[in-house]
């Protein structure tokens, strides 16, 4: 019993503190994010990805681990702003290579297939789009589950059109062909 007490104290320490990074609550224990939702509330937490730049690369680092506890902390938290939404999108696309079967199961429309599945990456040059297409197409062919099936096909195709439109926008025959034509000044 007395252990559970002194348990319990420094977990409410840990929440208390607001999971700031210190020798007793290292930035990025899944454990205590969760905590720290089922005590502030998901809201509470979502907003602290966007104010918290810190809190915010750890928890996107965490959930592209592809890590069960950190995919639990992504299915707990929804994005409160676009950029937060953008940021887990590239977390959970990460994370489909190494735990596609768990990263189907969160999507939905808190986590769009098209946003997850079709390479939410900012740069990217033609070698990373193959490498990442090839890498999650293996990915996708590992889940066998039938109640997964019609997500993953989603996944697949979201995948598929997204490979097909980066391609095309790095070809530089792409560029020449679709280069903006400059106004022409009017002469007065």
């Amino acid at each position: 019993m007395h252990r559970q007490v002194i348990a319990g104290a420094f977990l409410s320490i840990a929440v208390a503190t607001g999971c700031k990074d210190t020798s007793w609550t290292p930035l990025g224990s899944a454990d205590l994010i969760l905590s720290e939702v089922k005590l502030r509330g998901a809201p509470a937490v979502s907003r602290r990805l966007d104010s918290d730049e810190n809190f915010g690369r750890s928890v996107t680092n965490g959930i592209a681990s592809g890590d069960s506890i950190w995919l639990e902390v992504a299915d707990r938290i929804v994005p409160a702003s676009a950029s937060a939404e953008a940021s887990l999108s590239i977390a959970l696309s990460s994370a489909l290579l190494r735990s596609p079967a768990k990263v189907l199961t969160l999507l939905g429309e808190k986590y769009p297939v098209e946003e997850v599945c079709g390479m939410p990456f900012l740069k990217a040059d033609s070698a990373a789009v193959v490498s990442y297409y090839d890498s999650a197409a293996t990915s996708l062919a590992r889940v066998t589950s039938a109640t997964l099936a019609g997500r993953r096909d989603s996944c697949r195709t979201a995948l598929n059109d997204a490979r097909d439109r980066r391609l095309e926008r790095i070809n530089p025959g792409y560029l020449i062909k679709n280069k903006p034509v400059p106004t022409r000044r009017r002469r007065r």
